[in-house]
């Protein structure tokens, strides 16, 4: 509600600019220009002599405003005034000291009369012995003589332009006084020269001009005055709002002072509550402890006698282990002794084998060519064939059985070695 009637018064005040607008646009984009005279120079005589009057007297109070800083300091400035100019300056100097001399004395015999003191103090010569009648005549006399003076200088500068120049250029320290009064003859002066430069039919249709705009100004009041009270209305609506939300958040502000009140009161019990448990724990879990102490103290006997027997079991097991060692060396030996006779054996039977077939081979080459006696060493060689089929499965067998022997005892030597380093291990951990 409130962001609509900002919206309203924002239309209505774009309203009133749009009208203002309308009247009189190519005078709108300079309102001021007509306040400006048309003419940029002055036409007549008296016009010009009036602002050349003006302009003198501008001149010469900024001279005169400089004549205390000239008059202290003539030496300074010695190059850019002229010789008559600086001892009218001198004279005007000891004029002015004099004249100062005769106030201080007129203000003392003032304070005299007002206070009763006696004493005049810190002048010297003839005007101290004065009465206070002389001292008021001295001092107008002194008065005229300073008028006479400064206008004798101003008019020897108005004679030596250069002079003036340099003075008004170079020298510029002067009281605040005489730069407001500057100042302000500038001013005059800019409004007597618009003044001068505007003529009556100017000056009838600045005048209409000036009521234009004060209607225009009227009417702009009302307006404003309208939209003061729609802003009114607003504030009032809107301060009307702010006081029911306010209502609101104070009573908000109190539930939720209710609501902690209550938290509170329910984190106090909680944790009364959570208090209560934690001892009830507390006590529960230091009974376990007790129990479970218990329970490890009888573990722990029963490790210990668990412990003691096992070494029981261990030193008969090692003995029972020794003994299978010492007859398995035995049965070693015995198979070793065997195997090498039945080697001798079979070598025996070689070499008979060998002798044999030897023979064999010379009778087969001594009947070779006899057809009658061919049957019979077919015969014979069929019978040697079967026999030399039995002694290779006999060698077969033998070499068989050898292979056999050679694995058992390597696996006989192996198994050997390998209980030789468990025993040599063990050994170690006994001790």
């Amino acid at each position: 509600w409130y962001q609509r009637r900002v919206r309203e018064k924002k239309s209505d005040i774009e309203m009133y600019h749009a009208m203002q607008s309308t009247t009189k646009g190519s005078k709108r984009e300079d309102p001021l220009k007509i306040l400006d005279p048309s003419s940029k120079k002055l036409v007549t005589v008296e016009s010009q002599r009036i602002m050349a009057v003006l302009d003198d007297t501008i001149c010469k109070i900024r001279l005169v405003t400089l004549l205390p800083e000239l008059t202290q300091n003539t030496e300074k400035y010695a190059n850019i005034i002229s010789d008559d100019i600086r001892a009218m300056l001198k004279e005007h100097y000891t004029l002015e000291t004099q004249y100062s001399k005769v106030f201080l004395l007129q203000e003392e015999e003032e304070t005299v009369a007002h206070t009763g003191s006696a004493k005049r103090g810190g002048l010297d010569g003839d005007v101290e012995q004065m009465s206070y009648e002389s001292l008021c005549t001295y001092r107008g006399q002194l008065q005229q003589q300073i008028r006479h003076s400064t206008r004798s200088i101003v008019r020897l500068f108005s004679r030596n332009h250069s002079a003036l120049e340099a003075v008004l250029k170079h020298v510029s320290e002067r009281p605040s006084a005489a730069t407001s009064l500057i100042s302000t003859s500038n001013n005059l002066r800019s409004i007597i020269m618009e003044k001068l430069l505007t003529t009556r039919e100017e000056e009838e249709e600045r005048s209409r001009y000036i009521q234009q705009i004060i209607q225009r100004e009227v009417k702009a009041s009302v307006e404003v005055k309208k939209l003061e009270g729609l802003l009114q209305e607003a504030s009032e609506e809107r301060e009307a709002d702010l006081n029911k939300r306010n209502v609101e958040i104070k009573k908000l502000k109190s539930d939720l002072a209710q609501l902690q009140k209550s938290s509170n009161e329910t984190n106090k019990r909680i944790k009364s509550d959570s208090m209560k448990q934690e001892l009830t724990d507390t006590k529960t879990s230091d009974g376990k402890c007790d129990r479970l102490n218990q329970s490890i103290a009888q573990l722990r006997t029963q490790l210990a006698q668990a412990v003691a027997e096992h070494r029981q079991s261990e030193q008969i097991l090692r003995s029972r282990k020794i003994k299978t060692e010492s007859a398995l060396e035995t049965w070693i030996v015995k198979y070793d002794t065997d195997m090498g006779e039945r080697q001798d054996e079979f070598e025996q039977i070689e070499a008979v084998y060998k002798v044999e077939k030897q023979q064999l081979e010379d009778l087969e080459e001594r009947f070779a060519v006899l057809e009658e006696e061919y049957n019979r060493i077919i015969e014979e060689r069929r019978i040697n064939a079967e026999l030399k089929a039995e002694e290779e499965r006999r060698l077969r067998l033998l070499t068989k059985a050898a292979v056999v022997i050679q694995a058992h005892w390597r696996s006989y030597a192996t198994r050997k070695k390998l209980k030789q380093k468990k025993k040599g291990k063990k050994g170690k951990k006994g001790k």
